[in-house]
């Protein structure tokens, strides 16, 4: 009776793909998410009236859950299997998590947590891994534009804020910038250049380098994101801009 219910609930669910590999190949897998990362939402007393004053609301981290079973009906297959399966699931920072129901964006995630792979048999009850996501954005399409000197007009695509990656072939010259033209952010260079010269600049960790070392940028530099349909500016000769789309 067990083993009839355990395919009819096998047969509901769809693979999954963590860090490159499709754990379909190895595990059945049922997965519960939110619709949403959890809210932690601020609110403080205020002396003399009645109810809160909100103060703030960010999206935190969060544990994934799913459910697996090994794909898999004759024990002398299990450890094998196993081995396998861990193989599979061990990354030592997060990786690319993609669900069944959302297969053109991914989570960061990593196993967290006791996996009890060795109690996963085909008579056994289901084990749970969970995944930990510390950054509540999806991700999706990594998106690559070509640009020349002036101004560009750039559709970054998800509903989410994006990081540049911003990669120069600059004019001979004193400096190079680019810029936001929608709210006046820029990052700048002040350095000798020549038309041989590489400046890069990484939005998300707030690096700069000059033919690949690390290049002070100007005291008023600030690096922005880049969000929905935007119109940037770049001083001089070419520049390669690359982002991946984020999405709540």
């Amino acid at each position: 009776m067990f083993r009839l219910q355990l395919r009819r609930t096998r047969n509901q669910h769809d693979r999954i793909i963590f860090n490159g590999t499709d754990l379909s190949k190895l595990v059945y897998c049922k997965v519960r998410r939110p619709v949403m990362a959890t809210v932690n939402a601020t609110f403080e007393s205020v002396p003399g009236r009645h109810g809160e004053v909100f103060k703030s609301a960010y999206r935190g981290g969060y544990d994934l859950p799913v459910e697996i079973w090994l794909r898999t009906e004759d024990r002398r297959e299990v450890a094998e299997m196993r081995h396998k399966l861990a193989a599979a699931l061990w990354t030592d920072e997060p990786a690319p998590l993609y669900l069944p129901d959302d297969p053109t964006r991914y989570l960061l995630a990593i196993v967290s947590g006791s996996t009890d792979l060795d109690e996963i048999t085909d008579d056994c009850p289901t084990t749970t891994v969970t995944f930990h996501i510390g950054d509540p954005d999806y991700y999706g399409q990594r998106r690559r534009m070509e640009v020349s000197a002036g101004n560009v007009y750039v559709n970054a695509g998800g509903n989410r804020p994006a990081h540049l990656k911003v990669t120069a072939k600059p004019a001979a010259g004193s400096s190079w910038r680019i810029t936001n033209v929608d709210t006046g952010e820029f990052v700048a260079v002040n350095t000798p250049l020549t038309s041989s010269s590489t400046i890069r600049f990484d939005m998300a960790t707030e690096h700069a380098t000059v033919n690949n070392q690390t290049a002070p940028v100007t005291i008023d530099s600030d690096y922005f994101e880049i969000n929905g349909r935007c119109h940037l500016n770049i001083t001089s000769g070419t520049a390669v801009l690359e982002w991946v789309e984020r999405w709540l």
